[in-house]
């Protein structure tokens, strides 16, 4: 139970809603409240979905009252039930009560630093973060508290207008909807009926760089005005968001911040997101992409203890035996090779190996010619992997891809395609010797994999994103015969290793090697076709495994390669851009990619258009105009615009259910 800190003169009681997907609550919760009870007498946690066991056992070290409920109406209706629930008689015993949800993290400073700067405001009710007065897209937002945390002093909770307004709250179950009616105008609503508010940190001071600095500015906040609190969101929002508004830095810079130069544990952070968002998401809004030098080596962190690491290379092709033997070449000596091939083609590597000059002390793997490389893997490689000798097991396989150039294509797609795997994944000594101080440096890295590649004929096959017709198979193979459960998205590509060649901690990809895989649960070579089989199944399942297990995959370059992939990258974005010239509008690539959108469809030409009419109106009509009538003109113009698309919107919704 809680326990009043001594000298502390306001009485508080705090209600925490929680939102678990699968049940259980992550350790940043633990720690979170850990700190928070201290100041406060009583706390409420109100759990919207279920509950574990072990969860509620944890949360019960701080919770005076845990409320399990259905999981509708969001935090606001988990709040509502827990006030009514509570009573006011009982909640006007207290100087404060908090309303605050999970998807904040922290403390990285004690909250008792902001109680005290709070407590010396005379106001009736407070926050941490506040959004600015603002206009988008026609609809006026004023400026509010952000509802994460939202303080209520007693003159505020004993008022008729602040009960009248929880007991006819209504159920929102739409996060824009809440957003709208509740967030963005509670501080108005009440700051109209006389009551004051303030935020703890001072929006003015961030309004001419950012309305929402809590997202596009998190350092500086914590940084510049001891902040005690960061977003969860800043590690898994869809990167539109970051890219329209920043370069794109806003979650790893705050990720290294938090390592680098604060005691919070980060570790934390990768338990509260890693089980219950999409690895895509995570992966671009934290960059999970390194780049490792070719020609010098990176320094170790944690001392010069050696990684256990394997390598495991399987040989199909006899002629390519120059080019595979020039990459295995590039292995450190303490790490282990295993090479899985045809029994009949051993004697054939040994000459070639011999030949060559080839030192490194090398075990062969007979297996079968079923499932190509990722049967001789999973099945004749699976002791090697599960032995228990091993941290770290690299793998690759020489390719060819005929099937491509029986469709028409050139043998070099395919060759550029191998160069691309197998650079980044053995492209020189130290490159190897940095991929396993990689993994010796960063304890949550589970998979390091080439990114996919966007040349020729793969670009259709990889971008948007690398599904093709995988994805169901995939979601069978994970849900049901791996039991494993994490955000799955047919829109977003997989993160997983595209092309099988690849570095792996053995602990996160476990699941996968225990399943206990046969040959005969793989096709035999000739009916393996290009797409659509359990193999690609799994080439696109090891990412989310690893997810699972509490790692995160990433991808991993070569700086030589590096080099190739910016000017790739650069070179297909201004391709659309030019292509697209004739429709492209506004200055930002989300500008232009919305205009484009708009453009391919009879409702957003509509739209794009009724906006541009409107907006050439406003600029003509209501320019000598105060700024406050603008506002309620463009409100009200919009306003029957914005009930007809909805209707539209629901309408079409309808007709493709």
């Amino acid at each position: 139970m809680t326990v009043p800190s001594k000298g502390r003169q306001r009485k508080r009681c705090g209600i925490y809603c929680i939102y678990a997907k699968y049940g259980h609550v992550a350790r940043y919760v633990d720690y979170f409240l850990s700190k928070l009870v201290k100041s406060l007498d009583q706390l409420v946690i109100v759990a919207n979905g279920e509950l574990d066991a072990d969860s509620r056992k944890r949360l019960e070290r701080f919770a005076d009252r845990i409320i399990v409920r259905e999981n509708k109406g969001l935090d606001i209706a988990a709040y509502c039930q827990a006030l009514l629930s509570i009573g006011w008689s009982k909640l006007a015993a207290y100087d404060e009560v908090i309303c605050l949800n999970d998807t904040i993290l922290g403390p990285v400073f004690p909250f008792s630093e902001m109680f005290e700067t709070m407590d010396g405001k005379n106001v009736d009710f407070w926050g941490i973060t506040a959004y600015p007065h603002d206009v988008a897209f026609g609809e006026e937002i004023p400026t509010h508290l952000q509802s994460y945390w939202h303080a209520y002093r007693k003159s505020l909770i004993t008022s008729k207008a602040f009960q009248r307004y929880w007991e006819t709250m209504p159920v929102y179950e739409d996060y824009a909807e809440a957003t709208r009616k509740h967030e963005m105008t509670f501080t108005k609503r009440f700051a109209d009926l006389g009551f004051t508010w303030a935020s703890y940190i001072d929006y003015d001071k961030y309004r001419s760089r950012s309305t929402y600095p809590m997202l596009y500015d998190p350092v500086s906040l914590i940084r510049d005005d001891r902040c005690p609190v960061f977003k969860k969101r800043s590690f898994f929002v869809e990167y539109q968001y970051y890219f329209n508004q920043t370069a794109g830095q806003p979650g790893m810079e705050l990720l290294e911040y938090l390592r680098r130069h604060t005691d919070y544990d980060t570790d934390l952070i990768w338990d509260a997101v890693l089980p219950a968002y999409n690895i895509a998401d995570i992966a671009k809004a934290v960059h999970l992409n390194y780049v490792l030098p070719t020609r010098t080596v990176n320094p170790r962190e944690d001392g010069d203890a050696p990684v256990r690491s394997a390598f495991i290379y399987h040989v199909y092709f006899l002629d390519l035996l120059d080019q595979t033997l020039g990459y295995l070449a590039n292995l450190p000596e303490d790490t282990d090779l295993y090479i899985t091939t045809n029994e009949s083609k051993i004697d054939d590597i040994r000459k070639a190996m011999d030949k060559r000059g080839f030192t490194h002390t090398v075990d062969f793997i007979p297996v079968q010619n079923r499932g190509r490389d990722v049967s001789a893997l999973l099945v004749g490689a699976k002791d090697v992997v599960l032995g228990g000798k091993y941290d770290v097991v690299g793998f690759a396989h020489d390719k060819k891809s005929g099937q491509n150039q029986q469709n028409g294509h050139q043998g070099t797609e395919t060759e550029g395609f191998a160069y691309k795997l197998l650079e980044n994944t053995l492209g020189s000594k130290d490159y190897v010797r940095n991929i396993l101080t990689l993994f010796a440096n960063n304890p949550r890295l589970g998979m390091a994999t080439p990114p996919p590649p966007i040349h020729a004929l793969y670009f259709a096959h990889t971008v948007p994103h690398d599904w093709g017709i995988n994805f169901d198979i995939t979601k069978d193979l994970l849900e049901n015969k791996l039991h494993i459960h994490v955000p799955l998205d047919e829109r977003k590509p997989s993160v997983s290793a595209i092309g099988s060649c690849y570095w792996f901690r053995v602990e996160a990809l476990k699941p996968l090697y225990e399943y206990g895989w046969r040959y005969e649960d793989f096709l035999p070579e000739g009916k393996m076709g290009v797409d659509g089989t359990i193999s690609h199944a799994i080439e696109r399942a090891n990412g989310y495994i690893a997810q699972s297990q509490g790692y995160y995959p990433a991808w991993v370059m070569s700086d030589k390669y590096a080099r190739i992939e910016v000017d790739s990258l650069y070179y297909i974005a201004q391709g659309f851009m030019d292509t697209t010239s004739g429709v492209r509008r506004g200055e930002s690539v989300m500008e232009s990619l919305g205009s484009l959108r708009s453009s391919l469809t009879f409702v957003g030409r509509l739209r794009r258009t009724t906006h541009l009419a409107l907006g050439k109106v406003f600029r003509t009509v209501t320019y000598p105009l105060p700024k406050p009538v603008q506002s309620r003109l463009r409100k009200a113009a919009w306003m029957p615009i914005r009930t007809a698309y909805a209707v539209l919107k629901k309408v079409r919704s309808g007709l493709h259910r």
